[in-house]
């Protein structure tokens, strides 16, 4: 091979590395989808009640009464009475880490701890009116019914509980929770959380 062809060569391949270093990248465009705020609860109280196991026909019953989107028919539910135990606060039904939960008393405790005092420091006035209040709600149906903040469509559930199934390889135990929020304008105490966890079976 003469030296000609030698150059001809290495020029080729010259062209073809400074063909790479030539290399431009257009940013052509960008999309953004905006999602929802997140809002942080560190400053709340979270109970989580013990899993409910619940047929999931009965949980749709319940919760799903409209099909795809989350509500209570308090006349349904005031009719079928063997339901009322799935969406009670009462302590015969309720329990969190194995001991009976007190709704009244879990707010009461959260109370005394957020402001520094103990209850026999609380208006004799306030303390009955709050104690009226907490045992007025015994079911789920007592939470006022214009109280739903946010809540996923029942289509939703199903595709994140198959999504899960998917990255698992095969059945996943579904745990369904219902949160409820108590709220207070008393300045000092924070929101108490009270979870109600369905387990799909």
């Amino acid at each position: 091979m003469n030296s000609s062809e030698n150059h001809n060569i290495m020029g080729t391949n010259d062209q073809l590395d400074n063909a790479l270093l030539n290399k431009i990248y257009i940013d052509i465009a960008v999309l953004c989808q905006e999602y929802t705020h997140v809002g942080l609860m560190c400053d709340t109280h979270i109970t989580n009640l013990d899993e409910i196991p619940i047929p999931i026909q009965v949980f749709q019953s319940i919760f799903y009464p409209y099909k795809d989107n989350f509500g209570l028919n308090k006349d349904f539910l005031n009719n079928n009475k063997q339901l009322l135990p799935y969406i009670s606060f009462s302590s015969e039904f309720r329990t969190t880490n194995g001991k009976k939960f007190y709704l009244l008393e879990d707010i009461l405790s959260n109370i005394e701890t957020d402001l520094s005092v103990s209850r026999n420091c609380f208006t004799k006035e306030s303390l009955v009116e709050l104690t009226n209040e907490m045992t007025n709600i015994r079911t789920l149906l007592d939470i006022k019914c214009c109280s739903l903040l946010s809540a996923l469509t029942w289509p939703n559930v199903l595709e994140i509980i198959g999504n899960y199934s998917d990255v698992y390889c095969g059945e996943v135990v579904p745990v369904l929770i219902v949160n409820v929020v108590f709220k207070t304008p008393t300045e000092g105490v924070k929101d108490t959380i009270i979870r109600f966890q369905y387990k799909l079976i």
